[in-house]
């Protein structure tokens, strides 16, 4: 029997193992979450331009605003769409103003959930992998890294090929190649709006787009999984003390990539800004300068931005919903704004010649129940319902037992 376990943002806030004594936060509490970090206060970890951008645009005080219970998708999505509008209409200058907020928002959201992460294994975590077969799926719209690492410990899950792609590079220690000839292990894991370990090269305009600025092509993923050395990334800045498939503000450089190479008759011109209030690193610097590979939490979500995986595992996605007998759904409320995930379950559940079984396990399941029922068609008499935070104490034997 095959078995899609699908996970939310609920899933997300039963780790309570985190080395900062937090959970992870939900959009409306993400900066709140932010201010209670250490890395608030880092002077290495960039937030000038988004302060400004509030100050000037905004006209609001920054932290007052943002302590108010802003949400960040609300946020992020305001920034993206002058950023666009600005790609499309503004002056080199003006560009420039427009993509700095943006990007530091985006490493701010890595960061603070490599932050929360950082800690022991998550326990109803590790229940789960443990019950999962080799032909069973996850899906997640998580960017968390929780229910890799305990795949990872079970022994029978590695992010060479159980992410449903092959990585252009591994860093453990080093920039590794993957292991593409072993044989297919599982389950697969695949994470539809990205995930905090993967990795692309640090984005620039290019003619009213932001894309990529390596040589390969916009759809290479390098993924990171662990060093507790330093490693080489944007001005040497390593910060240590993370547990595997956590790293600091900067993720390490991409060394097997020489980046875009100049227009005929230009030269490319590298330059760092060198401030007192925010001192060089002692790591190395030589590299491509990386960036966290997610779809942020937008309205309109930009999966063509990256070329062909997100499609491809979106497919992957929709296919494994359709053929799995049980379906386990912990943490994940259908948000009636996340219609290409709407769409997927439809589709899936319209080529589907059998019902399945659907598990669902959250404190208020009746929209849940309703979205199933309703929407997608799934008769109530194929819902099991599980009225419960997920936690460690949590029934998985039951849950995953038809």
């Amino acid at each position: 029997m095959m078995t899609v376990l699908l996970l939310g943002a609920g899933a997300s806030k039963a780790y309570n193992g985190s080395s900062t004594g937090l959970k992870m936060p939900i959009a409306a509490d993400f900066f709140r979450t932010f201010e209670k970090l250490a890395i608030f206060s880092n002077p290495w970890v960039l937030r000038e331009a988004l302060w400004e951008y509030l100050y000037r645009v905004r006209q609001v005080d920054p932290d007052a605003y943002l302590r108010s219970g802003i949400n960040i998708e609300a946020l992020h999505s305001e920034i993206e769409e002058v950023l666009l509008d600005t790609l499309d209409k503004g002056n080199s200058f003006e560009k420039i103003s427009a993509f700095r907020p943006y990007n530091e928002l985006t490493y701010i959201f890595a960061s603070v959930i490599n932050e929360i992460q950082n800690g022991p294994i998550a326990e109803p975590h590790t229940i789960l992998a443990t019950k999962l077969q080799l032909k069973d799926v996850v899906v997640t719209f998580n960017w968390d890294t929780l229910m890799d690492r305990a795949l990872h410990q079970t022994g029978r899950w590695s992010v060479d090929q159980g992410y449903g792609f092959l990585p252009k590079s591994i860093y453990r220690k080093q920039w590794v190649a993957p292991a593409g000839d072993q044989p297919e292990a599982g389950p697969v894991l695949l994470k539809l709006h990205g995930s905090s370990n993967w990795l692309t090269s640090h984005p620039v305009s290019d003619q009213g787009k932001f894309v990529p600025m390596q040589a390969a092509s916009p759809d290479t993923v390098w993924v990171y999984e662990h060093s507790k050395e330093p490693y080489d990334c944007y001005a040497g800045r390593y910060m240590p003390g993370y547990e595997p498939f956590s790293y600091g503000y900067y993720p390490p450089n991409i060394l097997d990539d020489r980046g875009k190479p100049p227009p005929e008759g230009h030269v490319v011109i590298r330059m760092r800004p060198k401030v007192p209030w925010k001192p060089e690193g002692s790591a190395g610097s030589s590299g491509l300068v990386s960036a966290p590979l997610i779809i942020p939490p937008v309205r309109n979500k930009r999966y063509d931005a990256f070329g062909a995986p997100f499609h491809d595992l979106w497919k992957k996605a929709q296919d494994a919903i359709q053929l799995a007998e049980h379906i386990v759904i912990v943490g994940y409320s259908f948000p009636r704004t996340d219609t290409k995930s709407r769409d997927m379950f439809v589709q899936a559940f319209m080529n589907r010649r059998t019902i399945p079984v659907v598990s669902i396990v959250d404190p208020f399941p009746d929209p849940v129940v309703s979205v199933l029922n309703l929407d997608f068609g799934i008769p109530r008499s194929h819902l099991r319902v599980y009225k419960s935070y997920f936690a460690p104490d949590h029934d998985i034997d039951g849950l995953f037992t038809l």
